[in-house]
């Protein structure tokens, strides 16, 4: 994992990037002024610089192409391109140098190799950085044996490039660990506030969805309840026991989905259907359960006008009276979905011996196709007609 630029992004590349390159030039310019009068053999000091300097613009072109890529290719690339020439190239170093000079800015690959951990650390799991930086650690120890044997004149200088060596990569380990950490949070905080804006507004839903039902309930049983009590509507009438069957089945339609702004949408929206309907000769009867809480408005919509134009067919060409509407929730490896039928007993059809019209391709099929869904009509002459509505499809 690439534990500082997966907190930080490209903001950790450009600041390693930007420190890496002026330890690439750190030596250079120090034998420029300075000299090479401390190196035994100028040319394999050369030859390190060289392999350590290839592999530290091998390792930042690579990091800037590939930091969008799976963190294991990160893995692979860093050994290859820059812990193993940094390993390499701190023995040879170090063999390149005089004894007594192998711990300061005489050593061609030190900087270069402080920036290799560095990298690591940043750009591997805690575990391999730390690996990586106690090969890096060996690898200098033994360039610069001559050094080493001249006792202790020499610890100081040794022991402040092993800390960098070393302490470099576990201070930006627990730096990274801290960032992740504070990355976390700062995830899980978000989260938090998504599903409380979630919830708010899935409240605010319900609320005005009851407030909705409330308007009709006052335009439907309650209007009808006001006029039995007058004495204007007289109970023995039969489009009035029509009228009080549709508004009981209005009511429990609402009490199946009290706590389903989208399930309270459809029955207000079924109650109205069936109003008109009843009008028209036609019963409907509904069932309701497992209705999602919450639907998108346009499927709300869609679903409602395809229920609709269905039956409006049924009125039209099934010759029955009595028409059959189920709006269920979806199964449970699909949760918010919802599924309708709409099902009669009339003299049913052969689909395939119909030519497409504005009804069904258009208000049904055309309708849900558009917010994601999908319709589906079964029907057989002599048996009767179902249409599925499902969201999503």
């Amino acid at each position: 994992m690439l534990s500082g630029m997966t907190v930080l992004g490209r903001g950790v590349l450009a600041v390693l990037t930007a420190v890496r390159l002026l330890q690439l030039v750190s030596w250079p310019v120090a034998m420029a002024t300075a000299g090479t009068s401390w190196l035994t053999r100028p040319w394999l000091a050369g030859l390190a610089y060289g392999i350590a300097a290839v592999g530290t613009i091998v390792t930042l072109s690579r990091l800037w192409l590939i930091r969008r890529q799976p963190p294991m290719r990160w893995s692979v690339a860093l050994w290859w391109t820059d812990a193993v020439p940094a390993t390499v190239a701190l023995i040879l170093g170090g063999l390149a140098t005089a004894p007594g000079h192998g711990a300061d800015y005489n050593h061609p690959t030190v900087a270069l190799a402080i920036g290799t951990a560095a990298t690591l650390a940043l750009a591997l799991p805690a575990r391999q950085s730390l690996t990586a930086a106690a090969a890096l650690l060996v690898a200098y120890l033994v360039g610069i044996t001559s050094t080493l044997m001249l006792g202790p004149v020499v610890i100081t200088a040794v022991a402040a490039n092993a800390a960098a060596l070393v302490g470099v990569p576990i201070a930006l380990v627990v730096l990274a660990r801290t960032l992740r950490a504070a990355d976390r949070r700062t995830a899980a905080a978000e989260t938090e506030l998504a599903e409380a804006r979630a919830a708010l507004v899935a409240a605010d839903r319900r609320e005005n969805e009851r407030s909705r039902q409330y308007r009709l309930l006052h335009d439907t049983v309650l209007s009808t309840l006001s006029a039995l009590s007058r004495g204007t509507l007289q109970p023995e009438q039969p489009e009035v026991r029509q009228r009080l069957v549709t508004d009981a089945d209005y009511l429990r339609g609402l009490i199946a989905t009290s706590g389903s702004a989208a399930g309270m949408r459809l029955v207000g929206d079924l109650a109205a259907l069936r109003r008109d309907h009843t009008a028209a000769g036609l019963r409907i009867h509904q069932h309701l359960a497992d209705v999602p809480d919450l639907l998108p408005e346009e499927v709300c919509v869609a679903i409602s006008a395809a229920i609709r134009e269905a039956l409006n067919n049924v009125a039209r060409h099934s010759g029955t009276s009595e028409a059959w509407v189920t709006i269920t929730g979806g199964p449970a490896e699909q949760p918010g979905s919802v599924s309708v039928l709409i099902t009669d007993q009339g003299q049913g059809f052969d689909p395939a011996g119909v030519r497409p019209g504005i009804g069904l391709s258009q208000s049904i099929t055309a309708r849900l196709a558009e917010v994601g869904g999908s319709a589906d009509v079964d029907s057989e002459p002599g048996q009767g007609t179902t249409v599925e509505l499902r969201w999503p499809r």
